[in-house]
């Protein structure tokens, strides 16, 4: 039997509506619980920007669906436009999450994995920190960054971005503090903060409100390193070797910080030579996480 996807839709607790993909095989799912008596799916959260088919690293759910896990690919606010049109506001997209991981819950699967890339991963500690969910079995972060502020003001830095981080952050704090409630909605472009050019694929835009949200100093939720400590259930930090966004020591760093908060169930897993979206390396990728998977799902 192939795997099948069917289109969700979830209202999240805020009233926002959003929708999200499950890729199932009904028959590997029902194979897998009948060996484990676990009836476990995954809730994944895409990276920046991303939609079904960006960012979500497309090729991975339905190779984890035909392993006996159904994954629900949430369409959180922080994807597309939302950046341009003032919804990416990081902390509020832990309601989109948790929507899915309630969703895959009153639909007979008693055990979640939530499940990120990039500043999903950030997202998805961020829930499982902030929110109790005791039906929570494990977090599985891939390519995740120390901090997304940190992140931004490194590539800032590197490429020597047009204005800089500290004139962003001046320019969008005086903003947010004007009284007259449209300059917080303002669109600007950051220029070479993803490469040297001042080419598209090397800019970024958002508003005021959503950079600070997402990219200001005092973004706290999006700083994995400052929420990773607080999650209890088992932890599982993918990284790749080659990845020029993420350097391999942070994960190792996040590690760190997750077992000295107390965290006895924390996994680093390298993948070699990987890049940022593990092109080329795909099926490195599904091998690993599909081990872990296995033991704590």
């Amino acid at each position: 039997m192939p795997v099948e996807r069917y289109l969700v839709s979830l209202t999240s607790e805020d009233g926002e509506v959003h929708d999200a993909i499950l890729h199932v095989d009904e028959r590997a799912a029902r194979v897998r619980e009948r060996m484990t008596g676990r009836r476990t799916a995954i809730v994944h959260a895409h990276g920046a920007l991303g939609n079904f088919l960006v960012g979500t690293l497309r090729f991975l759910p339905g190779p984890l669906a035909r392993a006996g896990f159904p994954v629900l690919v949430v369409e959180t606010r922080l994807a597309n436009v939302g950046q341009l049109f003032g919804s990416a506001i990081f902390d509020d997209a832990v309601f989109d999450v948790h929507a899915g991981a309630q969703w895959l819950r009153e639909n007979g699967f008693r055990r979640v994995i939530a499940s990120g890339v990039s500043s999903g991963a950030a997202l998805v500690i961020r829930y499982a920190a902030s929110v109790h969910v005791p039906y929570l079995r494990g977090v599985m972060a891939l390519s995740t960054p120390w901090g997304l502020p940190q992140a931004m003001r490194r590539r800032a830095e590197r490429y020597g971005a047009e204005p800089s981080y500290r004139e962003m952050t001046r320019i969008v704090r005086d903003a947010l503090s004007d009284p007259r409630p449209l300059e917080r909605d303002r669109v600007f472009v950051i220029e070479k903060t993803r490469g040297p050019t001042r080419m598209p694929a090397h800019s970024e835009v958002y508003t005021y409100k959503t950079w600070w949200s997402t990219r200001g100093p005092n973004a706290i939720g999006a700083m994995p390193f400052r929420q990773i400590g607080q999650i209890w259930a088992p932890i599982c930090l993918v990284q790749g070797s080659g990845d020029d966004l993420v350097n391999v020591g942070e994960t190792y760093a996040l590690a760190r910080v997750a077992r000295l908060a107390g965290n006895d169930q924390v996994e680093v897993e390298i993948v070699n030579h990987a890049g940022h979206l593990y092109r080329r390396f795909e099926v490195s990728l599904i091998d690993t996480v599909t081990r872990w998977l296995r033991v704590h799902a």
